[in-house]
């Protein structure tokens, strides 16, 4: 994964002060701070990062002398660094830009403070440059929490998401859901061809956004909950207690899943409410049902104990 800096330039309207070669590709989130360079200290130097020149690094070049400016900023140059930006609307010394210019390196400029800007970039790099994956599913949001309904064709994940739709609860990627790995999060969205669309079997595929307002859209979700529909099978096993702990891994990110049998008369839009609701509980809660029940169980029998005696 890379961005190019021309991509940069044109998503966060950064002024181009020196064009340089804008085909150059960043492949880190991560930003340098060139004051130790500007020192003549270049141990460790990321110069595969993107080099943001704030005010203490223009003053530091703004006291020294001319000569020793343009001897420090050949040498800077010289090093094959993606772009140099300057925040605050900084104007580069003369000699910043005749070393720029003879080394073909990219000047930009914004007129944001560097703290500010530094934050926003990375937040741009982090997304743009996070593995991907595409799965299919539908992702919706249930009371804030981003569910992916999974399962086999044809077994219901549309048209549970259209019910959940016409409940109040919104829509997020159907069919198709783009996945991204930020940070050990999950963020999950639509392509852009299928946004907003979902397909119901016999009726085809409905534009959601024109049919119940655009609130009942998100343009992406947290991943937090996997609901698995299965077709019902008799020897299988199915938790009734919500002890056992599955986990899916996505992008080595392990997100729990929850499998629910499909038999004919089961409301599943009512059991995915309830899963986005005990989910929410149980980040709030340190005591789980099964262990409410385990302590009345406990109180029952010394309540027993106590009037035999």
């Amino acid at each position: 994964m890379a961005v190019k800096v021309e991509s940069i330039i044109k998503d966060l309207k950064l002024e181009v002060l020196v064009e340089g070669d804008q085909s150059m590709e960043i492949g880190v989130s991560d930003i340098n701070r060139p004051g130790l360079q500007f020192a003549g200290f270049y141990n460790y130097f990321a110069n595969e990062r993107v080099q943001i020149v704030g005010h203490a690094e223009w003053g530091y070049l703004d006291a020294m002398q001319t000569v020793l400016r343009s001897k420090r900023l050949k040498k800077y140059f010289k090093f094959d660094t993606p772009c140099t930006i300057m925040t605050r609307g900084l104007e580069p010394h003369a000699e910043f830009i005749a070393s720029a210019k003879e080394n073909n390196r990219c000047i930009l400029r914004t007129s944001s403070i560097s703290t500010r800007f530094i934050n926003k970039l990375m937040n741009y790099l982090d997304e743009k440059l996070a593995p991907e994956t595409r799965l299919h599913g539908v992702l919706v949001d249930v009371y804030g929490i981003g569910m992916l309904i999974i399962g086999e064709s044809g077994i219901g994940k549309s048209e549970t998401a259209l019910e959940l739709i016409k409940r109040g609860h919104r829509l997020v990627a159907d069919d198709a859901v783009d996945v991204k790995g930020i940070d050990g999060v999950l963020k999950g969205s639509s392509p852009y061809i299928t946004s907003g669309m979902i397909e119901v079997r016999g009726m085809g595929i409905i534009d959601v956004p024109a049919l119940y307002g655009l609130s009942s859209v998100l343009e992406s979700k947290t991943v937090n909950l996997i609901i698995s529909l299965d077709s019902w099978n008799e020897n299988e096993t199915y938790d009734r207690l919500g002890i056992d702990d599955e986990f899916i891994d996505i992008l080595n990110i392990p997100v729990k899943k929850i499998t629910i049998p499909i038999r004919p008369g089961r409301n599943l839009a009512v059991i995915v409410e309830a899963a986005a609701a005990n989910y929410r509980y149980s980040l709030n809660s340190k005591v789980s049902p099964v262990e409410v029940i385990d302590r009345r169980m406990d109180e029952m029998m010394r309540h027993d104990a106590k009037n035999r005696y």
